[in-house]
């Protein structure tokens, strides 16, 4: 079994009663116990329908307390979740399933009529994460036997900037970016992440894993919104914070405004294949008119990339609350 399914099943077996993730839509936290139950209905409905080793489920969610169960379900059956934009149109949706065979698909309600063909069955479960989620099976595509996966199998097929098809991402690949990820933003079993990143992508899904597995807690939210930001990281008492650079920008903006933020770490890794050198940054925080914090315990940080770092300079230009620390 690869050494991320096995973390992710013992982390869940160590948490029965203890809450481990937030789904901000319902305000509801759910224990390991009730994501492990979640992950072993879905595990039984998806090896009902022969769903296994190697086939390709299609996810089309929004952040959700049901995506982390989803995908973990998927990957100790050893099949493997490409992730697509929730807002991905009907029409785009249909393209994707031109362009490959998915062996299932689930996806947000306003694209399930997109989903649904003449050879596909449709399953509705109701689950400790979610009223409702919807199995499409495409009958057209054989289903493999689900075995376990090892570090050479794919995970996950993720799509970037600089590839025209998506990229396969091994276990071991993403062992080495969690990894990373929990080094570089010194993720402990007492931090708090808030995932805004959507999960379609490569960094959210690390971020989520990271935290996950360094045995912290996962606030999930559907979408941005800059004015509920700073009261989400207040009320939710974050530590960290997975967002996307052109995001950050504007966030940083209003952060004169904010409540008082201690400091709260910015997750906003490479989306490139090879991740490249962190470079690490300071956002400084106002005290009063014309003065600026300095001292270490009152600033909030961002790791991330040159490339990142570049961005947010010419977003951010004229004004004293970025500057790089190398």
């Amino acid at each position: 079994m690869s050494k991320i399914t096995l973390k992710l099943m013992q982390h869940l077996q160590r948490t029965p009663q203890a809450p481990v993730l937030k789904d901000e839509t319902t305000q509801r936290w759910f224990s390991g116990g009730k994501l492990a139950a979640d992950v072993d209905q879905l595990k039984d409905q998806l090896r009902g329908l022969h769903v296994g080793h190697g086939d390709v489920v299609l996810v089309a969610l929004p952040n959700s307390a049901v995506y982390p169960v989803l995908v973990q379900a998927i990957w100790e059956l050893g099949a493997v979740v490409m992730p697509v934009a929730a807002t991905t149109t009907p029409a785009g949706l249909q393209a994707l399933m031109r362009q490959r065979a998915f062996a299932a698909c689930v996806v947000a309600p306003d694209l399930l009529n997109a989903a649904v063909t003449a050879l596909t069955t449709v399953t509705r479960l109701q689950l400790n994460t979610t009223d409702e989620l919807t199995l499409v099976r495409d009958l057209a595509v054989p289903g493999n036997v689900a075995a376990t996966p090892t570090e050479a199998d794919v995970a996950l097929l993720v799509t970037t900037p600089q590839a025209s098809s998506p990229v396969g991402l091994t276990y071991a690949e993403l062992t080495t970016d969690v990894t990373a990820a929990i080094a570089d933003y010194q993720l402990t079993a007492t931090d708090r992440t808030l995932v805004v990143t959507p999960l379609a992508h490569r960094e959210a899904q690390v971020a989520l894993l990271a935290a996950r597995l360094s045995g912290g807690q996962v606030v999930v939210t559907p979408t941005f919104t800059a004015s509920q930001f700073w009261p989400q990281v207040e009320t939710n008492q974050i530590t960290h914070v997975s967002v996307r650079p052109w995001r950050l920008a504007t966030l940083l903006r209003t952060l004169a405004t904010s409540p008082l933020v201690d400091q709260l770490h910015f997750m906003t890794a490479p989306t490139t294949p090879t991740p490249q050198p962190a470079v690490h940054y300071r956002i400084r925080q106002p005290v009063g008119a014309g003065s600026w914090f300095t001292n270490h315990a009152k600033k909030a940080i961002m790791k991330g990339s040159e490339q990142s770092g570049r961005y947010l300079r010419a977003h951010l230009a004229g004004t004293p609350r970025f500057r790089s620390t190398g």
